[in-house]
């Protein structure tokens, strides 16, 4: 364990490593994922690899793999963009992970983090209007809908509904 990485006894957010592109890269594919994520299903684990490189270098993004606590086994993907004072949140879970509250602890994981570590003032995400359990994960984690930050995007060829939630940084 790294110094950056975080856990909660149940799931730890790690850094990523190369060794880790070829399974992002197989992930991508399932189909909610696809459904729901602007990740093409043709991404390679070398574009995964360049990826991951471009976020080490980067002062605006941040990411770390989701993983179990205890064995180490790969459960998702958590990421930031951010401008040094707002940021937007995404995130994935691998089907093997869905339905046990992983979503939900890594985005109260990586939320602390983001307040406390990169000095944010406000974090924010979109769901597809479709996927009702992002939408969950977003209000169970403590963000609130803001329909100002409600979208229309392309993406895949289709636009996207997208719903707006905010998180203002918590006062002490």
């Amino acid at each position: 364990m790294t110094d950056r990485d975080l856990d909660d006894g149940v799931i730890r957010l790690r850094e990523w490593t190369d060794e880790d592109a070829a399974w992002y890269a197989e992930t991508v594919r399932d189909p909610l994922i696809q459904r729901f994520t602007t990740d093409p299903p043709t991404l390679t684990a070398a574009e995964v690899q360049a990826a991951i490189f471009r976020m080490r270098e980067s002062t605006t993004e941040e990411g770390f793999l989701i993983c179990d606590s205890t064995t180490g086994h790969r459960l998702g993907n958590i990421a930031l963009r951010h401008d040094g004072q707002v940021g937007e949140l995404s995130y994935w879970v691998a089907p093997t992970a869905r339905h046990r509250g992983v979503a939900t602890r890594a985005v109260r994981l990586f939320t602390a983090w983001s307040f406390r570590e990169v000095g944010l003032r406000e974090l924010w995400l979109r769901a597809h209007r479709d996927n009702l359990p992002s939408q969950q994960v977003a209000l169970n984690a403590g963000f609130h809908r803001d329909p100002q930050r409600d979208k229309t995007h392309e993406a895949k060829d289709e636009l996207w509904p997208m719903l707006g939630y905010r998180l203002p940084h918590p006062t002490p």
